[in-house]
């Protein structure tokens, strides 16, 4: 009998009770503000993946970010819902779009499927940039609020007004929707894995591709709703440049997390997009050499590691092998 998963399992309580004892001892609120946007890109990449398991690669993943943001962010300043509230029907509104967009988009394949999702998100970036009376336009959407304050137990009031309480609203969260979206995974995804290796063999088998593709593209574009609407309540104001959080570069670096970090497995994203968030602020002070390490460190890990960051400890392993056996070829052992 397998000790793994217990193992694994301790380890993940572990790794989150981390998490959430970092502030307490670790008193750094500017990386306790990138941690903020390790989470964001961890719960926008593992809704990604999501749809990849039905065998579509998204470009649009940003765009449906910005309708969660500006969704939410629009709910609570003009009409004054509790953030509590609108973050929900920001996600809600980015399921819906991709639900009545998803009819027409699902239709096509490859890169017919991811072209399209690039253009929908540029589309709705463009519309957010020029309806200045609704989005602010270039200026972006000001004065969103933060999450509405929490009473424990009539003793205790928590405030949202700086980093470290927010920093728990948006670990808590993410950590939340992996479990739904793992839980998803584990109902549906061999199923969606079906979908992908063969559309036609799983439609003759009484699988429906179509309704399963929409269902994982409705759940992943839901998810990356909710990433935006924290980001947006997280950072007070959001805009819709061509280089921002909502523009196609967004998209694509979105794709690299989880093809770096591994799409095959369900962490693999989520370690992806932690590691190469966290990656360029710590190469910071090389300054413009950072986009050229970046790039460097990304193709490395393709080249020597196929299958992603998550396969690291295979390679390690293989590697101690064959130290193991150059060595015993000439009559030496590892020390």
């Amino acid at each position: 009998m397998s000790n793994k998963g217990p193992i694994k399992s301790f380890a993940i309580v572990a790794f989150i009770a981390f998490l959430l004892s970092l502030p307490l001892w670790w008193e750094n609120v500017y990386w306790i503000h990138i941690l903020c946007f390790v989470c964001i890109n961890i719960l926008l990449t593992s809704s990604l993946r999501i749809i990849s398991l039905t065998g579509e690669l998204s470009l649009g993943a940003a765009g449906f970010m910005l309708v969660g943001a500006y969704g939410s962010g629009l709910l609570s300043i003009n009409l004054g819902l509790s953030v509590w509230l609108s973050m929900l029907l920001g996600g809600l509104m980015s399921a819906l779009v991709a639900f009545i967009l998803g009819t027409a988009i699902i239709r096509t394949r490859g890169v017919y499927f991811s072209i399209l999702t690039l253009l929908t998100s540029e589309i709705f970036r463009l519309t957010m940039w020029y309806w200045k009376s609704m989005s602010g336009g270039p200026a972006g959407l000001r004065n969103i609020p933060s999450p509405n304050s929490v009473n424990i137990l009539g003793m205790i009031t928590i405030a949202f007004e700086d980093k470290i309480p927010n920093y728990y609203v948006i670990l808590v969260i993410v950590i939340l929707s992996l479990i739904i979206l793992y839980r998803f995974e584990r109902s549906l995804g061999l199923t969606w894995m079906a979908v992908k290796r063969s559309g036609v063999l799983s439609e003759s088998i009484g699988i429906g591709v179509f309704n399963h593709k929409l269902i994982a593209f409705v759940i992943g574009c839901f998810f990356s709703g909710i990433a935006g609407a924290l980001f947006a309540h997280y950072m007070g104001i959001i805009e819709t440049s061509e280089t921002g959080k909502f523009g196609a570069l967004a998209s694509i670096y979105t794709i690299i997390y989880m093809v770096v970090g591994g799409e095959a497995s369900f962490a693999g994203p989520i370690l992806g997009a932690g590691i190469l968030t966290i990656m360029p602020e710590l190469f910071r002070p090389l300054k413009e050499y950072q986009p050229i390490i970046f790039g460097v460190l990304v193709i490395f890990i393709m080249f020597f590691m196929r299958q992603g960051l998550i396969s690291f400890p295979y390679h390690l392993r293989l590697g101690w092998i064959r130290v193991g056996e150059f060595l015993r070829k000439f009559g030496l052992e590892k020390v």
